[in-house]
């Protein structure tokens, strides 16, 4: 993962500051989580592949062992190929159907309908990874630069050699209800990017490459709400040498119920995560490299 956006700021607002580090918190928890699952298929995998080597005669111990040499030339291969598709995609331009510099709802023709509070920017965002760490936080967030890859090793065997990480990016939105009602919101995210796969599973091994894009919604006052969400890019294969851009508006739709005269708060997330098992093998999800690839500023419509 990598991001060219390295500055750092405090929230004031009181109650977005416990929001935000109780968020915090929570992606600790998920890196957590992500991290031990993967140390465990490590370690029972490796247990189930030494077992199983202690069975066969060395004539096939031997073809093994010159198997890993295998998988540690084709990660140096793959290395070579990811970086020529990156080139290439990085000077492509990005697909303009459906843009709009303004926001989709009024490129489309939309008007702010009676009683609707209408549209909305980000109060504040945050860029954090699965390690831990934050790359970014601040009001009034801008576009985002960040990349986000996993490479696999070895065999790939029993869920071995894999590797996996995840970005989530949340927006924040702010607004006072005014009366005691159901409030829809339509959330709208503009994605100039592209993404890499690629795996080569064989007989003698088993490799994977997955990348995938989610979008969730929950919304908050005095206590938080339930959670929607929706997928919007997901592929995988134990055989797969894919590479393409991901350009365009997704968009969402999520309600909750708030009270009349109370702010409430609306986080949004886009959550990319990538997986990589087996030599060579590899998934990449970019939104950096080149002038036309970011994440740009979300619009959400209350209504």
């Amino acid at each position: 993962m990598k991001t060219r956006i390295d500055a750092a700021f405090q929230p004031a607002d009181d109650v977005l500051e416990q929001l935000v580090t109780a968020r915090r918190e929570e992606v600790v928890r998920l890196q957590r989580q992500q991290a031990e699952h993967l140390k465990d298929v490590e370690t029972r995998g490796q247990a189930r592949i030494a077992a199983v080597r202690k069975t066969l005669p060395k004539e096939i111990t031997a073809v093994l062992d010159q198997l890993e040499k295998a998988h540690d030339e084709a990660t140096k291969a793959t290395k070579g190929h990811v970086e020529r598709i990156t080139e290439r995609l990085a000077k492509s331009s990005p697909s303009t159907e459906g843009d709009t510099p303004v926001h989709p709802g009024l490129a489309a023709g939309r008007l702010v309908a009676p009683g609707s509070l209408g549209w909305f920017t980000p109060y504040y965002g945050i860029l954090h990874g699965s390690d831990g760490a934050v790359y970014w936080q601040g009001y009034s967030p801008g576009n985002f630069d960040f990349s986000d890859w996993a490479n696999g090793a070895g065999s790939g065997i029993f869920g071995t050699g894999a590797g996996s990480f995840s970005v989530y990016l949340d927006w924040w939105f702010s607004y006072i209800a005014p009366q005691n009602r159901n409030y829809g919101h339509t959330i709208w995210v503009p994605f100039h990017g592209f993404y890499i796969l690629y795996a080569d599973d064989g007989f003698w091994d088993s490799k994977e490459a997955h990348a995938r894009i989610d979008l969730s919604a929950v919304g908050y006052q005095f206590n938080y709400k339930a959670t929607g969400g929706t997928n919007v890019f997901d592929m995988d294969s134990q055989n797969i040498n894919v590479n393409d851009r991901f350009d365009g508006w997704r968009t969402m739709y999520y309600a909750d119920l708030l009270g009349g005269g109370d702010r409430a708060y609306l986080r949004v997330t886009a959550s990319f995560y990538v997986y990589a098992r087996g030599g060579g093998s590899t998934a990449q999800l970019n939104f950096s490299d080149g002038n036309a690839n970011y994440m740009g500023v979300p619009w959400v419509y209350v209504d």
